[in-house]
């Protein structure tokens, strides 16, 4: 794993382009933009910037460098039978901590487990003033203050730099296991509420092409017991290529997604989809975007075009990011670009 310090040097860049009013584009190693969760310009890149510094086993807590590849982070843990507590995407082997905390993504257990934003203890960074900042702590009860490191989460770098994480940490589980079902789409309330029954077993459920898919991890004989009751058949789905966004269905000009409060399949969906969060993520390929912001907005939620179509749903402006990034960043330097395609008009929320 690389072990290297760039603190001194980006805080430097930040106070040059403070001395010059230069807008900075903030990325790591780049492995989002393909599918439009980055911007496509870089002028302070964090991929170098990485290795652990700290790591307690026994405390499940783990401090990083945002630099740091994902790979070598599941590497180091799986030594001591441990992972990161939330489902983290890793779009190529090279991507970061950093993207995956600036992007805000979780993978197909977040509606059975914890989600990124709830797993970051603290961070360090770089904000609006070139000053070196931490928020949170390095332990999992820290409620002093407001919980700002959180905020960094899903805010595509517009709120400062990200230098360095604190996370929590959990097992490994002891036995996993998956099964298929054929279920025809007016069926799958029914299967939503028999999938609740399965947990906390369940650590997954996907929808394709007419199949159920679902992933049980625990204790071995508590899992092998669910599924004697559960019938169905040995299914082989590719979780870590849906979490990751590499599944064959990714592979399309054309992707969108559409996040959900609750169940609420849109039935305009026109093109194909994968489901998954018990229906409250929706995933549509060669879909038509209209029609799907239409659909979103009616059931509360949003949007998003991964590929093709607007990067944002015309929406009512929302004055509280407005003043979340100028009390972060007053000279609106970090990421400008993006804070103005994702959050000025209000399309994403800054905390979901």
């Amino acid at each position: 794993m690389l072990e290297r310090d760039c603190g001194a040097e980006i805080q430097a860049r930040v106070e040059a382009a403070l001395d010059c009013a230069e807008p900075l584009s903030i990325s790591g190693a780049a492995t989002r933009e393909a599918f439009n969760l980055l911007g496509p310009e870089t002028s302070i890149s964090l991929a170098d910037h990485s290795g652990v510094i700290d790591y307690q086993p026994d405390e499940l807590v783990l401090r990083v460098r945002s630099g740091t590849r994902l790979e070598d982070i599941a590497g180091l843990l799986q030594q001591q039978g441990q992972r990161l507590a939330a489902d983290v995407p890793r779009p190529a082997p090279e991507s970061t901590i950093g993207g995956a905390i600036a992007t805000g993504w979780d993978g197909p257990e977040r509606a059975f487990g914890v989600s990124l934003r709830d797993t970051l203890l603290g961070c360090g960074l770089v904000n609006g003033q070139a000053q070196l900042v931490n928020f949170g702590g390095q332990v999992m009860k820290n409620v002093a203050g407001y919980d700002l490191s959180r905020l960094q989460v899903g805010a595509l770098g517009t709120l400062g730099v990200l230098l360095d994480v604190s996370l929590r940490l959990s097992p490994v589980a002891e036995y996993s296991a998956s099964r298929a079902f054929q279920v025809a789409a007016d069926d799958l309330p029914r299967w939503w509420q028999k999938t609740r029954q399965l947990r906390p077993l369940l650590r997954a459920c996907c929808v394709y092409r007419e199949q159920l898919h679902l992933r049980l991890q625990g204790r071995e004989r508590a899992v092998v017991a669910a599924l004697a009751g559960l019938g169905g058949e040995p299914s082989d789905f590719d979780w870590d290529g849906v979490r990751d966004l590499r599944h064959p269905f990714f592979h399309s000009d054309s992707l969108a997604v559409v996040q959900l409060p609750r169940f609420s399949l849109p039935r305009v969906a026109t093109g194909e989809t994968l489901i998954d969060w018990e229906g409250a993520r929706v995933w549509v390929r060669q879909g038509d975007y209209p029609e799907l912001v239409s659909a979103a907005q009616a059931a509360g939620g949003f949007v998003r075009a991964l590929r093709g179509g607007p990067p944002q749903a015309e929406v009512p402006a929302a004055e509280w990011h407005r003043r979340i990034k100028q009390a972060m960043d007053p000279r609106q330097i970090f990421n400008p670009s993006l804070f103005a395609r994702y959050f000025a008009d209000g399309a994403q929320p800054l905390c979901r």
